[in-house]
């Protein structure tokens, strides 16, 4: 089938297709350019759906990574060279969340009374654990 001209610009117009994707579209349609331009709205939906699933999938990816990454690191506080309390840093980082008043009184009353707050990751106890053994 050949399609006129202005069938074609002006589903590219309404579009910004090529004019070998405006007249595929135009042919899928069997020359109708009002079913050619639903076609053309209805596959810019399924892509952005697909788009937004990608994304979607993305971002629960890095928040998944965080979460683990966030899991290793840990929060210590420690009175002199004994460890009273050790936990990830990301429960930590809730508690301060949910109640931050309550987490900021917490953490005067500890340094007031001595006590230290520590963060570490696992690297740093290698490293802390050799930097024993040399000495």
């Amino acid at each position: 089938m050949d399609y006129s001209l202005e069938k074609i610009d002006l589903i590219r117009e309404r579009t910004g297709l090529s004019y070998s994707a405006a007249r595929q579209l135009l042919t899928e349609a069997q020359g109708d350019v009002v079913e050619a331009l639903v076609l053309s709205e209805t596959g810019r939906q399924e892509e952005d759906n697909t788009r937004y699933g990608r994304m979607a999938g993305n971002m629960l990816e890095q928040v998944k990574k965080a979460l683990v990454r966030s899991n290793r690191l840990r929060l210590r506080i420690k009175n002199e060279d004994r460890t009273v309390l050790e936990i990830p840093a990301a429960l930590g980082l809730a508690g301060a969340l949910l109640a931050p008043k309550l987490a900021a009184a917490g953490a005067v009353a500890l340094l007031l009374a001595r006590y230290r707050l520590e963060l570490q990751r696992p690297e740093d106890a290698a490293f802390s654990e050799s930097q024993q053994k040399d000495q």
